[in-house]
């Protein structure tokens, strides 16, 4: 669309046991993605009246079930999760949700946009995740990923994942703390995500403009203020350096400013 292309991921399983933000590998990188979630609440009382019964039927089938055969670890699975689900709403609280997730992904180039993909499903694949690409359903996925608040039934039952309240917490997709100011100054880079820090300390959305510089001897202070004094410089804005061991001379008259020597025997000021 327009140039762009898309491509939608759907997020189909993960971990049972998940005690880390899901998404924060991919949220911290650089790549073109937008991530839409979608929680479905349960009706309490339903669920546990549904969740006995199923207790009741798993529990007869593990008693005539081998202990040798597979089909014996799967059904225990299912009952000892049951009985968890069952306990947390009951005794904890707890409220059970379905959840859905959907990653879209997209790239002005069609082989970097499959590049990327792999390696989402590279990194979502290392954490224990199961997803699906929606080769026959990318414009519902699409539709799910815009700000529409939809989510369609056709790709629901694929996406769909149980979750307690108490899970909901990993889906928290606000993590990331790049900084980055509309006509500001290339500053370094986040040592959480990399992702590159522009700054511009003059705009409105800072009280002052005030800086501080910390750093031990020899880690580059110096070296950075006058890189700061460059770049202000190249964007017209004046500066003032006050500079008792001389040690800004150099780069002022390179930028061609003026040099005021402050003293009793100073022919600008006294």
């Amino acid at each position: 669309m327009d140039g762009v292309y898309y491509s939608t991921l759907i997020i189909t399983d993960y971990s049972r046991e998940n005690f880390d933000l899901l998404l924060k590998n991919i949220i911290d990188t650089n790549i073109n993605i937008n991530i839409s979630f979608f929680y479905e609440k349960q009706d309490k009382y339903k669920t546990i009246k549904d969740l006995t019964y199923h207790i009741g039927n798993v529990g007869t089938d593990i008693k005539l079930y081998n202990d040798n055969r597979q089909d014996f670890d799967i059904a225990a699975f299912t009952y000892n999760d049951a009985k968890y689900i069952r306990k947390e709403i009951q005794v904890n609280n707890e409220d059970l949700y379905f959840l859905y997730i959907y990653i879209n992904v997209f790239s002005n180039d069609k082989k970097q946009l499959e590049y990327v993909i792999n390696k989402i499903e590279g990194i979502l694949q290392s954490r224990g995740m199961q997803i699906k690409r929606a080769y026959f359903r990318q414009e519902l996925g699409i539709i799910s990923c815009f700000p529409f608040m939809e989510n369609p039934k056709e790709i629901k039952e694929i996406a769909r994942r149980n979750v307690l309240t108490d899970g909901l917490v990993g889906t928290y997709p606000f993590i990331s703390s790049s900084i980055f100011d509309e006509d500001g100054i290339f500053i370094g880079t986040n040592i959480y995500n990399n992702s590159l820090v522009f700054i511009n300390r003059y705009c409105e959305k800072y009280k002052n403009s005030n800086m501080c510089i910390f750093g031990t001897s020899g880690a580059g202070k110096s070296f950075y203020t006058k890189l700061l004094i460059i770049r202000y410089r190249l964007l017209g804005i004046q500066q003032y350096v006050i500079d008792p061991e001389r040690e800004y001379l150099n780069i002022c008259e390179n930028l061609e400013g003026t040099v005021l020597k402050i003293g009793p025997n100073s022919r600008n000021v006294y």
